[in-house]
């Protein structure tokens, strides 16, 4: 529904081998939001339905997969805390992804199915937090493409023998160079 067209992209986009994505079951997610209190919007729980247990290498280094979700909302207040940061996090605040721990993406539990997606990075200067997406769908979208420009990159470098040490990267350059055999051969 509200992560299709995402997912239609990442299938054309050809990055991210389909055996790497690892779903939450249903049962999950409402345990989770039981443990958590919350109710989770739409787009959100398309996506662990769709990888919340793992995406290979575009989940690599950012926690963001269902066993770090309850940790991760600890983690994104003390951050503020420790940086003095003016303004806490908004009581229906659900912070779904945090990155080597001085950055992190949440939304409001209170803005709909594809909420608004809201930055904080440490040392940024901001002051308050940043809308950077005007949807959640519309952030995973954007993502997913720049996922796509980091593995197409990492290919040109594979022919000289310049491989990733992150083996799901490994991978991902792998599919993406056998997609764009298959366009070739298509042709």
């Amino acid at each position: 529904m509200y992560l299709d067209r995402v997912k239609k992209r990442l299938d054309e986009l050809h990055t991210l081998p389909p055996v790497e994505l690892k779903p939450c079951t249903e049962e999950e997610i409402v345990e989770l939001e039981q443990r958590l209190g919350v109710k989770l919007p739409q787009a959100y729980r398309e996506y662990l339905l769709w990888m919340g247990h793992g995406g290979g290498s575009f989940t690599v280094g950012t926690e963001c997969l269902y066993e770090d979700l309850p940790q991760i909302q600890h983690w994104a207040r003390e951050l503020l805390e420790e940086d003095q940061f003016p303004l806490k996090l908004p009581e229906d605040a659900f912070v779904f992804e945090m990155h080597q721990g001085y950055t992190f993406n949440f939304f409001r539990l209170s803005e709909g199915d594809d909420p608004p997606v809201y930055t904080y990075e440490e040392d940024s200067g901001q002051t308050s937090f940043t809308e950077v997406y005007p949807c959640y769908s519309d952030a995973m979208m954007a993502w997913i493409e720049n996922h796509a420009k980091i593995i197409a990159y990492l290919a040109e470098g594979w022919e000289q023998g310049d491989r990733p040490a992150v083996p799901t990267t490994q991978r991902s350059v792998e599919y993406y160079l056998e997609g764009l055999q298959e366009r070739y051969r298509n042709e």
